[in-house]
């Protein structure tokens, strides 16, 4: 069986997309020949059993995009047509693109999804897919036969999980993630605020960029009302950093704290792994990693209780919420397990 994957990027150096290239190698491994269209310019090292090919999308040339797309993936897809499966890792609107090509030449074709939003063209696309990929069932918009929660791709390589540094009461705080109003950053730094008014000594460090324009004017918002904070060096924005930075910054931390409200996403579950406290109203994490059940509510006022309960929990309960979540995650949500059970789906449908 061959492997056709669409995707973003296959730059190792991509702060966004660099696990990408690590699914496209170990993805190949598993079929007899592997093909990537990817739409990032810069293709990185090449790499032993890939055939990669760039599109070159942009998204500000759609017409010149797609025309380009088209030539790099109907010839491909006409040629191999007989014995190919489609892996279309986060590209919706690729996806979207060849999902009638590949129901009228019966060609497999999965989506990977794992996004609260409802994309038009998820919904366009889903009546020619055999199955969106998800993490948790909480993070695809539709429901159905055709999904598969199947967890996060998270790599431990580099996340050797280590507690022996956390002070007792939990001090010193780190987010990591795109600066992005969806992020909530603006209701993070608020509920730090409050807890230093009542005396807390804590600090924060912001890991992340911005990746919109709209995220710019984000970052600019919160640096402007947040100056008093910044001058004071409790409150710091660190810019973004790479994949392999995460454990060390980790290490550098007690605490991570994540107020994002859409899908399970990778770097609550990073921190988890590297065995950090974790606050976080997240409904999917909570429904997976709280024994409470999710309620809603005022999105601050949860943050601070949580953040406030690990300030005055022992030295010993808080060890223990962090083993309980570690092993939570090393069951559900490693690149190991991820792979197995994708590549289930994409050779035998189920």
């Amino acid at each position: 069986m061959k492997l056709l994957i669409l995707n973003y990027s296959m730059n190792e150096s991509s702060l966004l997309f660099s696990h990408q290239r690590v699914v496209a190698q170990r993805l190949s491994e598993e079929f007899e020949e592997t093909h990537v269209i990817t739409a990032d310019e810069e293709l990185g090292a090449k790499t032993k059993g890939l055939y990669v090919t760039s599109t070159g999308w942009k998204p500000n040339k759609r017409l010149k995009s797609v025309i380009e797309f088209y030539k790099a993936t109907v010839p491909l897809i006409l040629k191999n047509r007989r014995s190919l499966v489609i892996f279309s890792h986060m590209t919706e609107v690729q996806s979207f693109l060849i999902a009638p090509w590949c129901r009228i030449f019966q060609i497999p074709h999965y989506l990977w999804y794992a996004h609260a939003s409802r994309s038009f063209f998820l919904y366009g696309s889903s009546p020619f897919l055999n199955g969106i990929i998800t993490s948790t069932p909480g993070s695809c918009p539709l429901k159905g036969k055709k999904v598969f929660p199947i967890g996060q791709a998270i790599d431990e390589q580099n996340l050797k999980g280590d507690f022996s540094k956390i002070k007792s009461p939990p001090l010193d705080w780190y987010h990591v993630g795109r600066i992005d109003p969806s992020k909530q950053i603006d209701v993070i730094i608020t509920v730090f605020v409050r807890l230093r008014a009542m005396g807390w000594n804590l600090k924060l460090d912001i890991y992340g960029a911005p990746s919109t324009e709209k995220s710019n004017n984000y970052l600019a918002l919160l640096l402007n009302n947040f100056q008093t904070e910044i001058t004071s060096s409790w409150l710091s924005f660190k810019g973004p950093i790479g994949r392999q930075q995460l454990f060390p910054i980790a290490n550098q931390h007690d605490g991570f704290v994540h107020a994002f409200q859409g899908s399970l996403d990778k770097a609550v579950l990073e921190a988890t792994l590297s065995k950090r406290i974790v606050a976080s109203i997240n409904p999917e994490f909570i429904r997976e990693f709280d024994s409470k059940e999710y309620l809603g509510g005022n999105l601050e006022e949860n943050l601070f209780n949580q953040v406030s309960q690990f300030l005055h929990l022992t030295p010993t309960a808080i060890r223990s919420a962090i083993e309980s979540n570690y092993e939570i995650a090393k069951k559900n949500h490693t690149l190991e397990r991820w792979l197995v059970e994708l590549c289930r789906i994409l050779k035998n449908g189920k």
